[in-house]
C-alpha cells in the first residue's frame, strides 16, 4: 500500500514566491504604458510640428503678398508725384499678350476713364508705350518693344541729334541717326517732338551697341536697351496726350 504525503506550503512562502512575479507583472505592465504614452505624445508633437509649419508657410505667403502690396503701393505714390502734371491717371496692367513677338499690356481704365487713343504711357523710370485701342473698361498699350511700334528719339542732354527708334522682339529697340550725329554704347535716349506723340524728355533706353558702318550707309544703327521692362510692369501712368 502506497501512501501519498502532501507537504503544506506556508502561506508565507507561497507569498514571497509569487511576489516577484507580481512586481515583474507590474513593472512589465509600467514598460507599456509608458511606451504607448510616449507614442501617443510623439504623434501629437509629430501633428503639432506638422499645423505649426503649415501655420508659418501661411503666415510666410501672406508676408510676401504685403511686401510686394507695399512696394507696389510706393511706386503708385511715386508715379503720383513724379508724372501728376501731365496725368490722366493710374491704370493697372491686367493682362500681358503673350505672343514673344508682340509686346501689349491690357489696362484696367478705358474710356469711361477718360482714356483716349494715342495716349502716352508711362512708369517712372520711362517710357512703356502709347494707347492703340479703347474700350469702355479697359485699354491696349502698344509697347516700345512690339514691331510696330515706333518713337523719335534724341540724344539726352545738349547734344541734339534726332532718330527713329522701332521695336524689336523680344525686349530690344533699334534706331537710325545721321551719320554725322556722335551716338555711342551708354548714351541714353529720351523722346522728341517728332511725330507729336510723347512729351518730350522721357526715358527711353540707352545705347547698347553701334552697328559698324558700311561706305555706302548714310545712317548710324543702335541697339537700345529699354529703360523699361514691360514684362514686370504692374501700373502705370496714361499721360494726357499733347
Amino acid at each position: 500500500m502506497v501512501t501519498t504525503r502532501f507537504q503544506v506550503v506556508p502561506p508565507g512562502a507561497l507569498r514571497a514566491g509569487i511576489a516577484p512575479l507580481s512586481r515583474l507583472s507590474v513593472v512589465a505592465a509600467d514598460n507599456v504604458r509608458r511606451a504607448y504614452q510616449t507614442l501617443v505624445t510623439e504623434r501629437q508633437l509629430a501633428s503639432q510640428v506638422g499645423t505649426l509649419q503649415k501655420e508659418n508657410d501661411v503666415l510666410r505667403q501672406r508676408n510676401e503678398l504685403l511686401t510686394r502690396e507695399v512696394a507696389r503701393l510706393r511706386q503708385v505714390v511715386k508715379i503720383t508725384t513724379t508724372q501728376a502734371p501731365n496725368a490722366l491717371g493710374i491704370a493697372q496692367v491686367v493682362a500681358v499678350d503673350p505672343s514673344p513677338l508682340l509686346a501689349r499690356l491690357d489696362l484696367n481704365k478705358g474710356a469711361r476713364d477718360g482714356v483716349r487713343l494715342r495716349m502716352p504711357v508711362t512708369v517712372p523710370r520711362g517710357l512703356v508705350g502709347q494707347i492703340t485701342d479703347v474700350s469702355a473698361n479697359h485699354a491696349t498699350v502698344l509697347a516700345l518693344v512690339d514691331p510696330e511700334s515706333t518713337v523719335g528719339v534724341t540724344l539726352q542732354g545738349s547734344r541734339g541729334g534726332r532718330g527713329v527708334a522701332r521695336g524689336v522682339p523680344p525686349d530690344r529697340l533699334r534706331a537710325d541717326f545721321s551719320r554725322s550725329v556722335p551716338v555711342k554704347v551708354g548714351d541714353v535716349l529720351v523722346t522728341n517732338s517728332l511725330g507729336g506723340v510723347f512729351p518730350v524728355g522721357i526715358p527711353v533706353g540707352t545705347v547698347e551697341k553701334v552697328l559698324p558702318l558700311g561706305p555706302n550707309d548714310i545712317n548710324r544703327r543702335v541697339i537700345i536697351k529699354p529703360a523699361v521692362d514691360v514684362g514686370v510692369v504692374e501700373d502705370v501712368t496714361i499721360l494726357e496726350g499733347l
